[in-house]
């Protein structure tokens, strides 16, 4: 079974060989640089207003990642931006703030912008 998974992995990949893998690393990389710009921006932000606060960077699926690192970290709140999607474009994409209210034992703020 494990082979039969593993054979299909292979020809999906193979599929996707046509893709610019210079692109996709070239974007990726630009991705990761914005980040850890608006990282540093962000811990400069919490230096100038005094607030005691901690900025990490984490991969994998937004909601669960941010849910399970407050909890490990012992944060007392969590702030969210929401963008403010429409209850169909939220409902088909799903929403992060929507999980995060709905997983996390950590109080959670939401800034609607």
């Amino acid at each position: 079974m494990g082979c039969t998974e593993h054979m299909t992995m292979g020809v999906l990949f193979s599929s996707f060989q046509s893709l610019n893998l210079q692109a996709i690393e070239k974007a990726f990389q630009k991705e990761t640089n914005d980040a850890v710009k608006l990282c540093s921006q962000l811990e400069e932000l919490l230096k100038k207003y005094e607030i005691e606060g901690k900025v990490i960077r984490v991969q994998g699926d937004p909601g669960h990642k941010i849910v399970t690192t407050a909890e490990e970290c012992k944060a007392s709140l969590i702030v969210l931006g929401s963008r403010g999607l429409g209850a169909i474009r939220r409902t088909i994409l799903g929403s992060v703030s929507d999980y995060i209210l709905h997983h996390s034992t950590v109080p959670v703020l939401v800034y609607r912008g």
